[in-house]
C-alpha cells in the first residue's frame, strides 16, 4: 500500500505551535510508565519512527547517554531537528543525539543498528509501515541482550476495518479533508470532555486533540492486531513481556453497529514492554 499521508507535516506544525516545557514534562512522565527513571540512566535509546522527536528528547532528559532517532518521513526528521534546536537550552552539554531519515524496512539500516539499543522504542509507528510484522521483527532485532523493547500497536477492534475505509476515503479526497477534520475534531473534543481518562492519556503522550485527529483520519497504511497476537509474535523472537500499561479487548470477528464504528471504541494502541532474553 502506498503511503499517502505525511505524519511529518503534522508533527512540524505540532512542534512549532504546541510543544513547550510542560508538554515535555508530560512526555517524560509517560516514558516512566514503561521503565523507572534509573532504567534510562546511561543507556542507548533508539527511537524508531521518531515523529516530532518528543520522546527522543525526553529520553535524553531522563539520562540516556546516546539517542538515535530516525523516521521515514523527511518532514518528521525536520520536526525533530527543530525540536532539538528549540529546546537546546534543556539539553546536557554532553548530549549525543543522532537524527536522520531511515526506514525500519531497510535491511542495511537494520543491520547497522542490530543489537545496539538498550531501549528500543516505537510508539504507534510500525502499524503504518505497510508490513507491520516485518517491521516489528526488524525493530526487535535492534535490542541488546537484556535490553527493552517498548511498542504500541493498534488494537484489532470491531470497527478497525471500518476505519481503514475512512482513512482511504480521507486520503483520496483532499478537498474534503478540512470538513472531515472539523467534524471529527469536534466530535472527539466533545467525547474527550466526557471521557477524561482518554484525554489524560493524550496529555501524557504529549499530544493535542487537533493534531491527533488529523493523524487518525489520515494515517495510512493502517494495520492492527490483537494484544495476544503481538505478545506471542514478539516472545517467539526471544523476549519476555514484563509490562503492559494498556491492554484492550480483541474485537476480531465481533460485530458492531454504526454508532460503535464511529466511536472507534478500543481502536487505540495496546502497549507492551518486552525484555530480551540473554542468548
Amino acid at each position: 500500500m502506498k503511503i499517502t499521508f505525511s505524519f511529518g507535516s503534522n508533527w512540524m506544525n505540532y512542534v512549532k505551535n504546541v510543544v513547550n516545557e510542560k508538554v515535555i514534562q508530560e512526555a517524560k512522565d509517560s516514558l516512566l510508565k514503561y521503565l523507572p527513571e534509573s532504567g534510562f540512566k546511561d543507556k542507548v535509546f533508539i527511537d524508531v519512527g521518531c515523529g516530532s522527536g518528543l520522546f527522543s528528547l525526553s529520553a535524553i532528559l531522563l539520562g540516556c547517554k546516546h539517542v538515535i532517532s530516525f523516521d521515514i518521513d523527511p518532514a518528521s526528521v525536520d520536526a525533530t531537528l527543530l525540536l532539538k534546536e528549540k529546546f537546546s537550552h534543556m539539553l546536557p552539554s554532553n548530549c549525543s543525539w543522532d537524527i536522520f531519515q531511515g526506514n525500519i524496512l531497510d535491511n542495511n539500516l537494520v543491520e547497522s543498528l542490530k543489537e545496539k539499543g538498550d531501549i528500543v522504542y516505537s510508539w504507534g509507528v510500525l502499524h503504518h509501515t505497510g508490513k507491520m510484522w516485518e517491521a516489528i521483527k526488524n525493530t526487535a532485532s535492534l535490542v541488546k541482550d537484556n535490553g527493552y523493547l517498548i511498542l504500541a500497536i493498534y488494537n484489532h477492534a470491531p470497527s478497525s476495518e471500518f476505519w481503514l475505509k475512512v482513512k482511504k476515503f480521507y486520503n483520496e479526497h483532499p478537498l474534503l479533508q478540512p470538513l472531515l477534520i472539523a467534524l471529527y475534531g469536534s466530535y472527539i473534543t466533545f467525547g474527550f470532555m466526557i471521557r477524561r481518562k482518554t484525554l489524560k492519556l493524550r496529555r501524557e503522550r504529549g499530544m493535542h486533540i487537533f493534531y491527533d485527529a488529523i493523524d487518525w483520519l489520515g494515517g495510512l497504511p493502517y494495520e492492527f492486531a490483537c494484544f495476544d497476537e503481538v505478545k506471542e509474535y514478539v516472545e517467539n523472537l526471544g523476549f519476555n513481556l514484563i509490562n503492559a500499561p494498556t491492554k484492550l479487548p480483541c474485537g476480531k470477528g465481533v460485530k458492531s453497529n454504526v454508532f460503535d464504528k464511529i466511536r472507534g471504541r478500543n481502536t487505540g494502541c495496546n502497549e507492551f514492554v518486552f525484555q530480551k532474553k540473554k542468548t
